[in-house]
């Protein structure tokens, strides 16, 4: 062999050599890998990892496999009568389909489609998911309202639900079933912890389809101010996440790559569909864990209530007050007869503190109230004329669950109807001249007492034998001074014009 050959061989035989080292040094590089990403035996797979984690392929599996089974399908009945009258078409019309329902409830006006006064059962469906091993579920109150039978579906078991608490100001709710086999509990997370760019799973029931699936995102945004509750001026800073939420989702958790929950899947807004278009809303699981006592023992949330309408300040409007920065909560309006209005304050008044420290914009000093029990006194720096001065005031009870009681007042008092105190959101809406006070028909019971009267939902009630009413209280006030007459003279306001009923009391 020349010299030539035998170079040739040996860089062959160095070629050779090389590619089997490669070759064995990249496969016992991979081998844990493939073992550790394809592990099947559950109890050796890895745990979901935190957000300063690395994340897998096998994350959002193992999320899934073990959270699914604590997620329920919540199903809801009621039954109404409907008492189609004029006037809800034209609503419609002007402001939408789901005007009824977002001021109204499911179905709105008339309580479904088609016309007469008929008994209707309305079915919904929503998601949940078990917080403790004797059966507690949190999900959305808007999931369980109003409903006279609450089933919960957990695999392939089904029960009845009782429901202990609700909060409309937050939109949660809790229920309670007795399971006969042991349940998944969901931990919870913290978050407040939570970034904008985290990893998220979403699980829930959507459009009823039965069973849980899950779908992936990121959160979007923290801190989206969006108004759940029924008292105007109020709302939660919520998690927004485009994983996909729909129709169905509502009550189901919000999942960090840990697998806790760090929010309860709310509402969607979409552009004209009720499909998502990746702009879901959950609110925080941190809001819910902190009136969860409360719901547990009391049923409902008690909180501190100013009675004001607060707005942030802008840079511009910052400077209209001669301030140095934007920072405080401006009063825009105060509710009669409130807090409030009993201690002096005023719109236009700027709260640039409270019990000694700053205010940084509405939503700190809402949050703020809302920790403090009724019959606290609380000290608000307000800048008012130009000049700084401190006001006292002794706070009373928020009236969420009041406002529920008192709607169902007229109902429990044989009247056959529903109503709601006219808030100005509610009167800009209907169209009804400025500074009207009065009470809305929401409903109305079909053989009853208002019905007779020629009451119809979405009538205004303005007063009661000749008596103005500003709110359902002094509705029900006037009302009780008029039973012993038998009748009580109504004056309505509907479609722009006015009108006198009698309404014979029972």
């Amino acid at each position: 062999m020349n010299t030539r050959s035998r170079t040739i061989a040996s860089f062959f035989s160095v070629a050779m050599a090389a590619m089997l080292f490669g070759a064995v040094v990249t496969n016992q590089i991979q081998r844990p890998t493939l073992a550790e990403a394809r592990n099947l035996d559950p109890a050796a797979s890895p745990a979901p990892v935190g957000p300063g984690g690395s994340i897998t392929l096998d994350t959002f599996k193992e999320i899934s496999r073990r959270q699914t089974a604590g997620v329920v399908n919540i199903g809801t009945k009621k039954v109404v009568r409907r008492s189609s009258r004029g006037g809800s078409d034209q609503l419609q019309e002007l402001f939408g389909d789901d005007f009824m329902e977002r001021f109204f409830g499911p179905q709105g006006p008339g309580g479904g489609s088609g016309g007469g006064n008929d008994a209707q059962t309305q079915r919904s469906l929503g998601s949940g998911f078990v917080v403790d091993k004797d059966g507690t579920i949190l999900t959305n109150r808007h999931v369980v309202e109003g409903a006279d039978e609450i089933t919960v579906t957990i695999g392939r078991h089904g029960y009845v639900a009782k429901l202990i608490g609700k909060d409309a100001r937050t939109d949660v709710a809790l229920l309670k079933i007795d399971a006969k086999e042991p349940l998944t509990v969901l931990s919870l997370g913290n978050s407040d912890q939570t970034e904008v760019g985290e990893w998220v799973m979403a699980i829930g029931n959507p459009f009823g389809l039965g069973g849980n699936s899950v779908t992936v995102g990121v959160v979007s945004y923290k801190g989206r101010s969006i108004p759940l509750g029924v008292v105007r001026g109020t709302s939660v800073d919520m998690i927004q996440t485009d994983a996909a939420i729909n129709p169905g989702n509502s009550g189901g958790p919000l999942l960090n790559t840990r697998g806790e929950v760090i929010g309860i899947n709310t509402l969607i807004i979409t552009q004209g569909t009720p499909q998502s278009a990746g702009v879901g809303f959950a609110v925080p699981i941190n809001v819910a864990k902190e009136i969860l006592p409360q719901l547990r023992e009391r049923g409902k949330v008690v909180r501190g209530w100013l009675g004001v309408q607060i707005q942030a300040l802008t840079d511009d409007m910052a400077r209209t007050y001669r301030m140095k920065d934007n920072k405080g909560a401006l009063i825009s309006d105060v509710t009669g007869d409130s807090p409030a209005e009993k201690a002096g304050l005023k719109a236009d008044d700027v709260v640039v503190g409270v019990d000694g420290r700053p205010v940084e914009d509405n939503g700190d000093l809402s949050r703020y109230i809302a920790s403090k029990s009724p019959g606290t006194t609380v000290n608000l720096r307000v800048l008012r004329g130009g000049g700084e001065q401190t006001i006292s005031v002794t706070l009373g009870t928020f009236p969420d669950e009041t406002a529920d009681n008192d709607n169902e007042a007229s109902k429990h008092g044989q009247l056959g109807m529903s109503l709601r105190n006219l808030t100005p959101d509610t009167a800009e809406r209907l169209e009804l001249p400025r500074n009207t006070k009065g009470v809305v028909v929401s409903s109305v019971e079909a053989g009853e007492a208002a019905e007779e009267a020629g009451l119809a939902r979405l009538d205004v009630i303005l007063s009661v034998n000749g008596t103005a009413v500003g709110s359902v209280a002094e509705f029900e006030r006037e009302i009780d001074r008029a039973r012993p007459d038998g009748v009580a003279r109504l004056r309505v306001r509907r479609q722009g014009g006015y009108s006198f009923l009698v309404l014979k009391l029972k």
